[in-house]
């Protein structure tokens, strides 16, 4: 599968993926597409730094993880970052629009319960929901509402698309309980694992020195969810093919490269923030998962902070 790194190679010769990366990568950490506006190349990358949903109507198959969904028909489909899905298109009939945002952009919703408690974060759930003419035609009109708001010139309008975005997910959450797909019918397993992801989410955005993390290793969330380390790391492999400790680490990650792109603070304020007791464990870490220290990464991806 391809890996978000490789668009690097991709985007010299192309330019128009290369304003579509720049669109979902923007400060405002929000963006809605249409299918027209979808890179043929890029749309099957796992982005990695971003939750999508998805509204389609034609047929095709949805690969997540190793699990293949067969899609005849209107769904909508929820991608959470952390799980690597590719989408087989075998027909799509009406144009498809895809909304992408990051968990400093989920910050804005007014209520982060339904967030929390929305199929992004319950492994048990299929991502795809199934949408009959009726509800299709009402989470099209969000969509279409999101893509007007996104192009106009109004000074507060990432304000208004945080308002369609809950919008977008009170529906969602609506049609799984519609279908009986409860909370009361989750695995002791499945229970787990959305707890340590829910405990995990909590945590972040992390915006200050005296909000560092404090849960970072696999016993710090067992601990709190009160059962065993081993019994967490069985339930989190079980269910979504991962190590604990790696879903950690790509959380941080994730946060670290975005505080050096979009934060005033020094890498040893970074390191505190993020729950490291010394700068040098965690330029360690972060150049052990990216390859460079986070001081060449701010450099290379040459950040401009505005003027206070």
């Amino acid at each position: 599968m391809q890996k978000i790194h490789e668009l690097k190679e991709l985007l010299k010769s192309d330019k128009e993926c290369y304003k579509e990366y720049l669109l979902l990568t923007e400060a405002n950490h929000f963006n809605v597409l249409n299918q027209t506006e979808i890179c043929e190349q890029t749309r099957p990358l796992h982005r990695n730094d971003f939750y999508k949903f998805s509204l389609v109507k034609g047929k095709g198959l949805l690969q997540v993880g190793d699990q293949y969904i067969e899609i005849d028909g209107n769904v909508l489909i929820f991608f959470n970052p952390t799980v690597p899905y590719f989408w087989h298109s075998l027909r799509e009939e009406t144009p498809s629009y895809a909304c992408y945002f990051d968990n400093h952009f989920q910050t804005k919703l007014l209520n982060q319960n339904y967030f929390q408690q929305s199929p992004l974060f319950n492994p048990s759930i299929s991502p795809v929901c199934e949408l009959d003419e009726e509800q299709a035609k009402g989470i099209r009109s969000i969509f279409e509402s999101m893509s007007l708001e996104i192009k106009s010139d109004y000074h507060h309008k990432y304000d208004t698309l945080a308002t369609y975005l809950q919008l977008l997910i009170q529906k969602g959450f609506q049609l799984y309980h519609s279908n009986e797909r409860t909370s009361a019918n989750k695995s002791a397993a499945t229970r787990i694992v959305s707890g340590f992801l829910n405990l995990l989410e909590r945590q972040f955005p992390v915006d200050a020195i005296n909000n560092a993390l404090l849960l970072k290793t696999p016993g710090d969330f067992a601990r709190e969810l009160a059962v065993h380390v081993n019994h967490l790391n069985h339930s989190v492999k079980e269910l979504t093919g991962k190590q604990t400790s790696d879903i950690i680490s790509t959380r941080i990650i994730t946060e670290a490269k975005a505080l050096l792109k979009h934060s005033h603070a020094d890498v040893a304020e970074i390191a505190y923030m993020l729950g490291f007791e010394y700068p040098s464990n965690f330029i360690t870490f972060f150049k052990r998962h990216e390859k460079e220290t986070p001081g060449a990464f701010r450099n290379n991806e040459h950040i401009v902070f505005a003027s206070m």
